[in-house]
């Protein structure tokens, strides 16, 4: 582990960093909580929301599910490694995918997929039908969290606000979602969990559908169709 980041920093030593963007002047300075008075902000974070949950979900749940399914806790811990992984494996595939899909596209089906997933996950009775489930599910998400563009969406000069009230999004879900699962669990079961958060996530697909309108390329240009 402490090798790590003594690696990136030997990689990135060399690298130069863009000049900084300027906003330009005059006027009154414009407030973070000003983006959310965008229609696309706000759809794009909702749509960040749903995804960061559906990982939450699948961390927190599954330990459980795979307690309820007599399942030891080294083969539950080996369940989430394959998730971990196969989220790696395809963010490696990233630059192929990005390259001949559309960024909304990616994230509509991804929910959609996520959706079908969390439904048959509680029927799974063995641990490799879990880890089936599991990296499926890893290569799902893995696909759709590099692919909130931001910056595609916000102005070059108010990236850093986006991404910080991203940030802190994401981790105030991570904080406040778990203790509303274990609640929800104990009221209609570990399994009424997946379909409850499922059934979101296929309704929520549609405001990724709704973006194809709006993310543009790095360019500032609309999409090409393809």
């Amino acid at each position: 582990m402490a090798v790590l980041p003594i690696a990136s920093w030997f990689l990135v030593r060399r690298t130069r960093e863009l000049p900084p963007v300027v906003a330009a002047n005059g006027g009154t300075p414009p407030k973070s909580w000003d983006l959310l008075r965008e229609p696309t902000f706000r759809r794009l974070m909702l749509v960040n929301w749903f995804l960061s949950s559906c990982w939450d979900v699948h961390t927190f749940v599954v330990p459980v599910l795979g307690f309820e399914r007599g399942i030891s806790a080294s083969v539950i811990g080996s369940i989430l490694g394959a998730f971990a992984v196969a989220a790696a494996l395809i963010r490696m595939l990233m630059p192929f995918v990005a390259a001949h899909l559309q960024e909304w596209r990616v994230l509509a089906i991804a929910m959609l997929i996520t959706a079908v997933l969390f439904t048959a996950y509680p029927f799974t009775r063995s641990a490799l039908a879990m880890g089936v489930c599991s990296v499926l599910l890893g290569f799902t998400l893995g696909t759709v969290q590099p692919m909130i563009m931001l910056h595609q969406i916000t102005p070059e000069a108010r990236h850093g606000e986006a991404l910080g009230l991203r940030l802190m999004a994401i981790n105030a879900s991570s904080v406040l979602m778990p203790m509303l699962f274990g609640s929800a669990g104990a009221l209609i079961g570990i399994a009424g969990v997946f379909w409850v958060t499922g059934a979101l996530v296929g309704a929520g697909s549609r405001a990724a559908w709704l973006l194809k309108d709006s993310l543009t390329d790095a360019g500032g240009r609309r999409p090409k169709k393809r």
